[in-house]
């Protein structure tokens, strides 16, 4: 007979657990979760008596560490997470960093609200911690492989990560979404962010409805990089758990200068396993976390480190009442938390998308997530993206081309005001990159107020023209001046020095095609503006900014291969210019 022992350091969570872990395991042939729990509470008390006579001292437990143990080779069999975790006496917890008082390294070690949660659950089963460090993008994809048993990381718990992980009822916590910026800005609601950017974390749950309401976002793997960049001035607002920020906010100096814009989307925080094999870890931890919060101690711990809130009390009498202390009230509605339902619309053909990755994955074994396909939202930022990308590329080739010519005129005028005027304006040019043109472009067209995208836009075309324009024509006045010497006293026409300097102004019309992306940071919604919002709330990069380097790829050969029969057919017409 199977004896339902688990060394815990409490006595009284012991037996919980091993009420979960023995009649979980006296009924596998039930497939469904839900028959095993009711069958479950038929042999609990059985299974409960007979924890209650083993009352046998737990061994020491060994010390926390941050780098994976070795697995013993008796235990490479194990059934299940559970099994694993109680035959290996460690438990793999995922959680993150750089997201204080959350979790955070001090000294190189970790410290949190929810480093301690870990080590209290950790506890309860007698079992001893293992830190892995995961981030917002790849944490649910660690815990699908089986490298970590159990994900505490400041994850909301989401009717769509439901289908990604099973999380560990009751929630340990609730925040909602913030925007925070500077006090000057006056922005009091989701629908004054349309043409804002607003630096966000990859794998938000709530980038999409900021991508919804037209706010353009700009990605960070770590929260903490936020406020670096909010300080720096890279970012004028940002959005965030208030979780996050309520550190933050108490120090005088930060409070005088940023302010909470508004808040939404209130989210229960989960920890979570493996969908498949770990339903019995679940169970036990779920124990673990009632207990954790009907004793106040889930409460303690959250004012030890400053994130105590009102969620937190509301739960705490909740689970002390009568109704919610029932063995069954783990999956009872009036007790545990439903996820809030964020999942975006799929597209009509999102299906037939699952299956061209699933192809391509076994066909060539490369993992393959077009995310920009699945979602309604996705596709509708996609084919925005698609045709301000094309908008802006035509605009930047037309400027570039006139300023060429106005260029090639003023540099060689014979008027030496306009000369000097060209020459003033041509150095700057010259002299300063590409991206610090756009950055200022953006800083005078917000200080204007203008924050339509297609004013974005036409201060992009102009940038991008007036930066390739003026070399493109003083290539032009270069050509102009050297058929002055060779056709004097006879003035030559403009037109001769473009179709002598034809292959300068062609390289810099190319060029403006290849620094079209730049107008990003001006907030224009171009492809790279568009798909860095997909991936904002797709939490997939790889194939995301692949299909932005074929897309523009794609175009710069287009407008390549144009330009290439424009100087076709000047060359056809050459004798007339030469």
């Amino acid at each position: 007979m199977r004896t339902c022992r688990v060394d815990e350091s409490s006595l009284a969570m012991r037996r919980l657990a091993q009420v979960v872990a023995c009649t979980s395991a006296l009924v596998p042939a039930f497939r469904t979760i839900s028959m095993r729990r009711l069958l479950a509470i038929g042999l609990a008390l059985l299974c409960f008596s007979a924890a209650g006579q083993d009352t046998r001292p737990s061994p020491p437990m060994p010390p926390a560490t941050q780098a994976s143990p070795q697995r013993s080779t008796n235990c490479d069999g194990a059934a299940d997470v559970w099994s694993r975790v109680i035959c290996t006496k460690t438990l793999r917890v995922g959680v993150r960093t750089g997201y204080p008082p959350f979790a955070f390294e001090n000294a190189n070690l970790l410290q949190g609200f929810e480093i301690d949660l870990a080590r209290q659950l950790a506890d309860s089963l007698g079992v001893a911690p293992v830190f892995v460090v995961v981030t917002p993008a790849n944490r649910l994809a660690l815990l699908g492989e089986g490298r970590v048993d159990l994900v505490i990381a400041t994850m909301g718990h989401t009717s769509q990560r439901d289908k990604e992980a099973l999380f560990v009822r009751p929630h340990y916590y609730q925040s909602q979404t913030i925007v925070l910026g500077r006090k000057e800005l006056a922005i009091d609601g989701l629908a004054k962010l349309r043409g804002n950017t607003v630096c966000v974390t990859v794998g938000n749950s709530t980038n999409a409805e900021l991508s919804v309401n037209g706010a353009r976002l700009k990605l960070f793997d770590k929260a903490s990089s936020l406020v670096d960049e909010l300080r720096l001035g890279g970012c004028s607002l940002v959005a965030q758990d208030d979780s996050f920020f309520a550190s933050y906010l108490q120090q005088p100096a930060f409070a005088a200068a940023y302010d909470t814009k508004f808040g939404f989307a209130p989210l229960p925080w989960g920890a979570a396993v493996a969908r498949e094999g770990g339903e019995r870890l679940a169970d036990v931890l779920g124990l673990s976390m009632r207990h954790l919060h009907n004793s106040g101690a889930l409460q303690a711990l959250a004012k030890k480190y400053g994130v105590n809130s009102p969620f937190l009390e509301q739960q705490r009498l909740l689970w002390a009442s009568s109704r919610c202390a029932q063995m069954t009230s783990l999956t009872d509605p009036a007790c545990v938390l439903a996820p809030p339902d964020n999942q975006l619309e799929p597209t009509s053909f999102a299906p037939l998308v699952g299956r061209l990755e699933k192809f391509i994955h076994q066909a060539t074994g490369i993992k393959v997530t077009l995310a920009m396909f699945k979602t309604w939202v996705a596709l509708d930022l996609l084919f925005e993206g698609i045709w301000f990308s094309i908008l802006l590329v035509l605009g930047a080739v037309l400027a570039t081309w006139a300023f060429a010519l106005a260029f090639g005129a003023g540099l060689t005028s014979h008027k030496p005001w306009l000369r000097w005027a060209m020459r003033g304006l041509l150095w700057p040019m010259q002299s300063t990159p590409l991206i610090l043109l756009m950055i200022l472009a953006s800083v005078l067209v917000g200080a204007a107020g203008a924050s339509s995208p297609f004013v974005a836009l036409a201060a992009a075309v102009l940038v991008l023209g007036l930066f390739n324009g003026c070399n493109a024509g003083q290539a032009v006045a270069e050509a102009m001046l050297t058929l002055r010497e060779e056709r004097a006293p006879s003035q030559p026409a403009l037109s001769a020095a473009v179709y002598r300097a034809r292959s300068q102004v062609v390289a810099f019309v190319v060029n403006a095609t290849r620094g079209s992306p730049a107008a990003s940071v001006m907030g224009v919604p171009e492809l790279l503006s568009a798909l860095t919002d997909v991936a904002s709330f797709s939490s997939e990069r790889i194939t995301t900014y692949t299909f932005l380097l074929l897309f523009y790829m794609l175009l710069v050969a287009v407008v390549h291969r144009l330009a290439n029969l424009w100087q076709a057919r000047l060359a056809l017409r050459g004798g007339a210019h030469a």
